[in-house]
């Protein structure tokens, strides 16, 4: 994928596609529809009324506007301003587009990128789930974003706080390309927190977004935002969601992109697993490790990394093995940890032990907890 900041064509050229960007009145089925029918805004632009009404999604008063307004429409921005803020435009016509993205019904005219992407053609996998999830739900995102990422997906999520944060930062850990596809334009900052999880992407992926520059995220762009995250992927993983988690809105939409939909059943009773385990009655796959998505997708992977790179448990004793397994579901306190025969100086020598080799986690009201890469590998 070209640089961002250089597009293949000349401002000229860009005008139309911004053009129709910046008719949002049209809605993106219809939008999508003109340039599946016609191949370019500038065809459009110039079609007969017995033309447009080839595409689906009409009705009068928009058809009668398009005819009137389309060839007149301001650009949605000004080319001079993509090369000022080092961002790319990618149109529907270019063979950059995301291909997956290019077959949805709705997909947008033009992508705005902020950064690159070294390998377009790398198979993507989405990865989200709940803003305010638990620290499990973080460390899971986290595990398999970065197994994932090493066997050769790519990872795209939202950039919002919680489970998206954690599934970037997981890829970024790899050393991997993930994807940020945003609800405002690429050079905006949202949320503010993110910042430097923003930075790391853009070292090895890029932000994309099919707003301009300049314009900030709004309620209702989250939504229409998470067609482009399940539309560039074959697949989405729903790592944490509650019963009215917006993650299940990218579920739903991935389903009816005829994309596959996994989700991990976290705890039994969490609000946060509410979503997860609707999804998984309604047909979605039940995934508990990255290797199940992996072994699902090994043809279309350039070849069947090892991702156990060293045995993460051949350190441990057996009295570490089992106060992990003590740990392994729900936060526990250090009376109930007492119970089963250590004694107290004993047990905080191995917890301390254990947190700092990353084992565990220490959560709110001085409970302990394992962290993923324990709970993952069913090795205790």
């Amino acid at each position: 994928m070209a640089e961002a900041g250089h597009s293949n064509k000349s401002a000229g050229q860009q005008r139309p596609w911004l053009q129709l960007a910046n008719m949002n009145w049209l809605g993106s089925t219809i939008r999508a529809g003109l340039l599946q029918e016609f191949g370019s805004p500038q065809r459009a632009f110039i079609a007969s009324r017995e033309e447009l009404l080839k595409v689906k999604g009409w009705d009068n008063v928009r058809l009668d506007r398009f005819l009137k307004t389309a060839a007149r429409t301001e650009p949605i921005c000004a080319p001079e301003l993509l090369e000022q803020k080092q961002i790319r435009m990618i149109c529907f016509d270019e063979e950059e587009y995301p291909q997956l993205l290019r077959e949805i019904p709705d997909s947008p005219p033009v992508l705005f990128i902020k950064g690159s992407i070294s390998n377009p053609s790398a198979p993507a996998i989405a990865i989200v789930g709940a803003r305010n999830g638990t620290q499990m739900g973080y460390d899971l995102a986290r595990d398999f974003a970065f197994n994932l990422a090493q066997a050769g997906f790519t990872i795209v999520s939202g950039l919002a706080l919680g489970i998206d944060t954690h599934a970037h930062r997981g890829a970024v850990e790899a050393n991997a390309t993930t994807i940020a596809v945003l609800a405002n334009g690429p050079d905006v900052i949202y949320p503010r927190g993110n910042r430097r999880i923003r930075d790391a992407i853009l070292k090895n992926g890029a932000i994309i977004s099919e707003y301009p520059p300049g314009v900030v995220a709004r309620p209702w762009h989250f939504p229409i935002r998470n067609r482009i995250i399940s539309g560039m992927c074959l697949a989405t993983l729903v790592v944490e969601a509650s019963a009215r988690s917006g993650s299940l809105i990218t579920a739903r939409l991935a389903a009816e992109q005829n994309r596959e939909v996994f989700a991990l059943p976290g705890i039994s009773g969490s609000s946060t697993s509410e979503g997860t385990l609707n999804l998984i009655e309604e047909g979605a796959l039940l995934v508990t490790n990255p290797d199940e998505i992996i072994e699902h997708y090994a043809e279309l992977l350039p070849q069947k990394k090892n991702l156990e790179k060293i045995d993460e448990f051949d350190d441990l004793t057996d009295e570490e093995k089992k106060l992990l397994a003590a740990l392994a579901g729900e936060p526990v306190s250090i009376d109930k940890l007492l119970e089963s025969g250590w004694s107290r100086d004993r047990l905080f020598s191995l917890l301390l032990q254990l947190e700092m080799r990353d084992y565990l986690v220490k959560t709110q009201g001085n409970r302990y907890q394992t962290r993923n890469k324990a709970l993952l590998k069913g090795r205790l």
